[in-house]
């Protein structure tokens, strides 16, 4: 039964609210890295994992520094769980903040259109969901033990989502679920939750990074 461990990125600059100029390149803040280093205190307590696995952004790098120095034996690979980069990486080009940018954000979701691409550097919402059934079909056919993943609030959103009710065609009231989804249940920065993957059933029990090795997870088949 493989455990997936699926670790939100510590605090960026940008959720910190302070100007950056590409989604990529976005740096942790001071409390990013503290974030960083709990996390892999926390890691070490723990049996290795057999694998590492981040984005290809910045702030994911730098939030598995850590745990690859506490693992220097384990292995590191690059998957796609990057975040939905939905607006077009043009408007970082002035060093905007999450706040100059909300009225984008608000014009994005209210167009609803699962197909819309905003611009070069940016990808549709059947993109972006069609790469979070990749790597969710790479995690079920892992031969890894245990696995921990750093990524983004919006990946893992959608991986939870997906294994909760998985819409299959995508359209503008699935999307708006998701949506909802997202803001019914946000991923704090430096939160880790764990995902055990049975055979032809999926547990998924989300648990804060200081509560998941306080108890057992329940597993719900579905």
């Amino acid at each position: 039964m493989p455990t997936i461990l699926l670790i939100r990125h510590g605090e960026s600059k940008s959720n910190a609210g302070l100007p950056t100029s590409c989604p990529k390149l976005v740096e942790l803040t001071g409390k990013g890295l503290k974030q960083a280093e709990d996390i892999a205190y926390i890691l070490k307590s723990q049996p290795a994992p057999e694998l590492i696995v981040t984005s290809s952004y910045l702030r994911t790098q730098q939030t598995a520094k850590q745990t690859r120095l506490a693992f220097p034996f384990v292995p590191e690979e690059e998957w796609p769980v990057h975040e939905f980069t939905y607006l077009s990486p043009s408007y970082w080009n002035e060093d905007t903040t999450s706040k100059d940018r909300e009225p984008l954000v608000k014009a994005y979701w209210e167009t609803c259109d699962p197909a819309y691409v905003d611009g070069p550097g940016s990808e549709s919402f059947e993109q972006f969901i069609e790469r979070v059934r990749e790597v969710k079909l790479r995690l079920k056919s892992t031969e890894h033990d245990k696995i921990v993943v750093f990524s983004h609030q919006q990946f893992i959103s959608a991986l939870l989502w997906l294994s909760k009710r998985d819409p299959g065609d995508l359209s503008p009231e699935t999307m708006m679920d998701f949506w909802a989804f997202l803001k019914a249940h946000p991923i704090p920065n430096g939160d880790l939750r764990r995902m055990r993957i049975r055979r032809r059933h999926e547990s998924w029990q989300p648990e804060s990074i200081s509560q998941m090795f306080e108890r057992e997870p329940v597993f719900v088949r579905r």
